[in-house]
């Protein structure tokens, strides 16, 4: 699975992210950590940059958990992916054909990495929230860093733009081992007409 699509997997897990009264910082980051975004549709713009190497962008979109796809912008020329009914497909040709490439298993996959977040969550540390204005309107920020425990180990700084209503509609996710740094930014928007194709 393309790195961004792990992010995109943490990203959009099924618990809904709503202003929770008495929290703390730490504990207002790990919400968003393990839960996200789960308010329907979205469209994401998504920005990699690995250190030695050209930085990546790609759109992804998602309906629901199991059904989503992912456009790739820079590097030119690469497939596109899409998830629909428990198979993975690629396309060649910017989605005009698809090809099937394998069978998944979306829910597990979904359980599996947020699991996997709530297991990391428990090393966070270094939390800190606060303001900050975007394009007119006041957002919470809160940031802070934690491990990853699972197979490839990193030291991660996350860093998140909360909407009033609960929404992230940024994301910037910093990864650290110790021949690998990576630093990846989500831009997204709700995408409630959102609609994917559905290959037969």
């Amino acid at each position: 699975m393309p790195m961004s699509r792990l992010f995109l997997a943490a990203l959009c897990a099924s618990v809904a992210v709503l202003p929770a009264a008495a929290e703390t910082c730490e504990e207002t980051f790990v919400r968003l950590l393990v839960g996200g975004n789960s308010v329907g549709p979205v469209k994401i713009h998504v920005t990699q940059q690995i250190a030695g190497a050209p930085a990546s962008t790609n759109w992804s979109y998602q309906v629901t958990p199991d059904h989503w796809m992912t456009e790739v912008i820079e590097p030119a020329g690469q497939p596109w992916v899409l998830a629909y009914a428990d198979v993975m497909y690629t396309s060649a040709d910017k989605g005009a054909t698809w090809t099937k490439l394998r069978d998944i298993d979306s829910a597990g996959n979904a359980d599996g990495a947020k699991e996997a977040m709530a297991e990391n969550a428990a090393t966070t540390r270094n939390a800190v929230c606060g303001e900050e204005e975007l394009d007119g309107v006041t957002l919470q920020t809160v940031a802070a860093d934690f491990d990853m425990l699972q197979n490839f180990r990193t030291e991660n700084h996350h860093a998140y733009w909360v909407d009033p209503d609960g929404f992230i509609v940024k994301a910037v996710y910093e990864m650290k081992a110790s021949n690998f740094h990576s630093v990846t930014t989500q831009l997204i928007e709700r995408a409630p007409d959102l609609s994917l194709p559905m290959p037969q």
